[in-house]
Parts: C-alpha cells; sequence; structure tokens
C-alpha cells in the first residue's frame, strides 16, 4: 500500500517537507529541495511561512500578523499550490447544501444494490439519488423498486430514468445530470461503494467559488485477491496520496468519484458521445472552459474492479484504445516524451552502465562491457557533480547560501527521479514490441529487464502492495502488454501512429 496520506486538522497548514527559508538580506526567498527550485517571496509571504513550521490555522496566522483573515487564507492557499505549505482537508460547513447524485448503471443489479444502500446509509443531510437503467436487461428494474420503497422510508428521494437501449454511462450521465433538481451533481458509478463521510469530506471544498469541480479517492473495494491488491494501488483511476489541481500535466479525474457544479455541465454541454475515455474528455473540456478542477485524497470512493485475468487484460486493452479517439478530438493532448540535455544524458549513461554490467558475465568480451559500465557510470556521477557544481554558483551569484552537499543530493534526486519517469514512460507504451524483439535477438531482452528494474524498484517500493515481489513483477508485465496492445488497437481503428510516436521536447512549453 502507498504511504499513507496524513492530513493535517482541517482548515489549517503547516510547511511542506523540504522547504526552507533563505534570508538575503532585506528579502527572503523559498528553497525547495524537490523539485529543487528557489522561490521568492513577498514580505507577507516570508512572514506567514516562518509561522508555519508547525500546524496552523490562518485565523491564528491572521491574529498574529494582525491582518484580515480572509486575506491569510488566500494567501495560505496560493502557497499551498507553489508546494510551499502543506493543507487539511477542508473546514466542514455549518449549512450542507443539497446534492444529486447521478448513478448510471447497465446490467449491474447485484453492484447497484450495494452501491445504493451505501448511498442511503451515508452521512449527508440533503440529497437525492437519481439511477439511469442504460437499457439493463437484468432485474435491474425489479431491484430499484424495492430500493425506492426503502429510500423513501429514510426521507431521501431516489428516482429512476430509464433507457430503451444502451447508450453508455457518457450519455446515462447527461440523462440523469438534466433532471436533477440541485446545483452540484456527484458521479458515482455502479460498481462502487460510497464511504459514509464521501460527500461531508468533499462538498466543502466549494465554499471556494473558483473550484468547478472534485475529485476524491478511489480505492479497490476488494483486496483478497492478487489483482485487487494491485488494482488499489496502481489502477489508472487511483490518483495517488496527495492534493492536485489538474493542468496541462495532470488532465483528468475518473468520473467513478466526481462532484461539480451543474453550472459547468451546461456551459460545456454535458458529456461527449464516448464509450470509452469520456471521463478524459470532460476535464479536458471543462478545464478549456477555463474550470478549475481539484482532486482530493480522501471522500474516498471503493471500486469493484475486474479481478480475472481475462478481464483485468481485457478492461486495460479498451480504454487505451480510447487514447487515439481523445487525441482526435484533443490534438493538443498530443503524448510528449522531456529528454532535457543532462537529466536525459545522465538517464542514458545509468541504463547503458546497467545494461553492460548484465551483459558482461554472457559475452566473449566481458572486460569491455565492464569498462563500458564502470565509465558510464563515473560519467553519470561526474555529470551530476558538474551540474551540482554549477546550480551552486547560480545561487552564490543570486546572494543564497546553500550547502554544496545539500545542493549535490538534491541534484542527484532530481536525475534519478528524471531516469524512473523516462523508464516508465517507455515500459508504459513499449513493453510489448521491445519484448518481442528480444525474443527474436535475446541480447535485447537487457533493455526491457533493466528498464523495468527500475520502474518496479522503484514502484514496488513506494507503492507497498500487500503481494509479492514477483506477482507484482507479473501483474505489471500483464498492465503494460495489455496496455500497449489496446493502444496499437485504437492506432488501427483511427488509422492514426500518433499515440505510438510522442512528441520529443528539451522542456514543457510555457
Amino acid at each position: 500500500m502507498q504511504k499513507k496520506f496524513r492530513p493535517l486538522a482541517p482548515g489549517t497548514y503547516r510547511l511542506a517537507p523540504g522547504v526552507r527559508l533563505l534570508p538575503r538580506g532585506s528579502s527572503t526567498a523559498a528553497f525547495c529541495d524537490y523539485p529543487l527550485r528557489i522561490v521568492p517571496l513577498s514580505p507577507l509571504a516570508a512572514q506567514l511561512l516562518s509561522h508555519c513550521s508547525k500546524e496552523q490555522h490562518p485565523a491564528r496566522l491572521a491574529a498574529d500578523l494582525a491582518l484580515p483573515t480572509g486575506k491569510i487564507a488566500a494567501l495560505c492557499e496560493q502557497l499551498r499550490w507553489k508546494g510551499l505549505l502543506l493543507a487539511g482537508p477542508p473546514e466542514p460547513l455549518t449549512k450542507w447544501p443539497p446534492v444529486s447524485i447521478v448513478v448510471p448503471s447497465y446490467n449491474r443489479s447485484a453492484q447497484l444494490a450495494r452501491c445504493l444502500r451505501s448511498l442511503l446509509e451515508m452521512d449527508y443531510p440533503a440529497l437525492e439519488i437519481i439511477v439511469v437503467d442504460d437499457g439493463s436487461t437484468d432485474d435491474t428494474s425489479a431491484l430499484l423498486q424495492d430500493l425506492e420503497r426503502e429510500a423513501t422510508s429514510k426521507n431521501i428521494a431516489l428516482r429512476t430514468i430509464r433507457h430503451a437501449c444502451s447508450m453508455g454511462a457518457a450519455l446515462a450521465r447527461n440523462s440523469g445530470t438534466s433532471v436533477a433538481r440541485y446545483n452540484f451533481i456527484a458521479y458515482i458509478d455502479s460498481d462502487c461503494v460510497a464511504s459514509p463521510a464521501w460527500l461531508k469530506e468533499l462538498v466543502p471544498a466549494f465554499r471556494d467559488h473558483h473550484i468547478t469541480a472534485v475529485g476524491g479517492m478511489i480505492r479497490a473495494y476488494e483486496r483478497r485477491s492478487l489483482l485487487g491488491c494491485y488494482e488499489d494501488v496502481c489502477s489508472s483511476l487511483c490518483m495517488g496520496t496527495q492534493p492536485r489541481r489538474l493542468d496541462a500535466i495532470f488532465t483528468y479525474l475518473p468520473t467513478a468519484n466526481f462532484l461539480l457544479r451543474r453550472t459547468a455541465w451546461q456551459r460545456i454541454d454535458g458529456f461527449s458521445d464516448l464509450r470509452f475515455g469520456e471521463d478524459v474528455d470532460f476535464c479536458r473540456r471543462l478545464l478549456h472552459s477555463g474550470a478549475q478542477i481539484h482532486y482530493l485524497p480522501y471522500g474516498v470512493v471503493y471500486h469493484d474492479y475486474r479481478t480475472t485475468l481475462q478481464t483485468f487484460a481485457e478492461t486495460r486493452i479498451v480504454y487505451a484504445s480510447s487514447e487515439a479517439t481523445l487525441q482526435a478530438l484533443h490534438p493538443e493532448m498530443r503524448r510528449v516524451l522531456l529528454l532535457p540535455p543532462v537529466p536525459a544524458s545522465f538517464a542514458g549513461l545509468l541504463i547503458l552502465a546497467a545494461c553492460s554490467l548484465l551483459m558482461a558475465p554472457f559475452s566473449l568480451f566481458q572486460p569491455a562491457f565492464s569498462l563500458v559500465s564502470l565509465f558510464s557510470s563515473l560519467a553519470a556521477l561526474l555529470l551530476t557533480l558538474i551540474t551540482s557544481h554549477q546550480r551552486h554558483n547560480q545561487v552564490q551569484a543570486h546572494g543564497f547560501r546553500i550547502a554544496s552537499r545539500t545542493l549535490l543530493i538534491a541534484t542527484l534526486r532530481a536525475h534519478l527521479s528524471y531516469t524512473y519517469h523516462l523508464c516508465r514512460h517507455l515500459t508504459r507504451y513499449y513493453t510489448l514490441p521491445l519484448v518481442l524483439l528480444g525474443l527474436l535477438f535475446p541480447p535485447l531482452l537487457l533493455l526491457p529487464s533493466v528498464l523495468y528494474a527500475i520502474v518496479i524498484g522503484v514502484d514496488y517500493t513506494r507503492l507497498r502492495p500487500t503481494m509479492s515481489l514477483w506477482h507484482y513483477i507479473l501483474v505489471a508485465l500483464l498492465d503494460d502488454c495489455s496496455y500497449a496492445l489496446g493502444v496499437l488497437k485504437g492506432c488501427l481503428q483511427r488509422k492514426t501512429w500518433k499515440p505510438l510516436v510522442p512528441l520529443l521536447k528539451k522542456r514543457l512549453d510555457a
């Protein structure tokens, strides 16, 4: 399991790990060791951060700084999204706004019953539940009649919309949202189970009128099986344990746990008629409309994943095949492979060193491969030392004093982080062709082996799945091979190779 996100008390802030204040004459800047950067600060921001070594509430900070609470709260939020402060969950509201929950469902009567009962038992004072039966042919209709009576006994409105035939989850959500009575819409899938505090932990985020939509954490409902344990930490629905804001890089949230203002849905005319990838398209269009979308690692929903090998692989293939369609709809979403000269050189040298080291015992040219491994490693280390020295000179030129050792560690960490992300990019999209080429020419298997050793080593340590390392490796291979097959399938269907060929850039555009 991932390292747990330990939220602060609601409404409080604390200095983020790795952030320190650097005085320079009459001014101050913030030094962040990861990602490595120096952030200039206004006098007020510097003064505020100096009070946040311990957990602080904006009201307390406002009293200490003799300023209005609203101004301090706004500044805390700005510093939070710059990565300088950690923030606790939003404070509970004194008056809870009513929420319309939309649940699309197709032939999932047992899962739908479980989902609806979790909603009926949820701790929220004002809501309605709208189930969109998307042309089900099982006993969904009879089930809903029973659950409507159960909801009425709890003074909760449960309404049903029935499609004559299946139109897909996207259009089902549109049907439900179009008849919703309330200004806040919450989407949950019928194969999910809501935690009791689902809405109470997410709705307070809308206290900020700039926020358009919010997504919460998704965990696996079943975590006893091998694939259930894997999905709990590695699913594409798992957005991590840190709050994030959608941008040009972090571009979507799954609609299995998604809340938004109804006006935003109206502004972009709802979901597009897509069978897969509709949540990516929806979030992308929201962002283009100027929406501000946040991910918060609470408000948990439990998803009942497909946990047989066949359904696991089929799900990956189907979702990956939507990349070609989404790229046609959003050309600006073209995949980018960043190759900044120095970190990319470090990564190349490190991978070359590892491949040469593995090749040496099986080659007639063992001394040569050993020397290549040694010199590549030394070159990567020398590159890190030179980069660290250059950064130290730059920092000193700006009047800051940072220990050389601190900058060296931060530089090495940045280079290793880039190496991991490069390897993850390559294994996600190219594992299958690399393995097939390796079967034809066995020495080529060294490259995917090294790439996977780096990725698996980092992910298994970071995510801490409750499964053995060998099981994790096998499932990860199935995951990536299925995904690569799905991308290829989408390319063939749309007659384009763009999803397989990234744009190469030295840096992201501003």
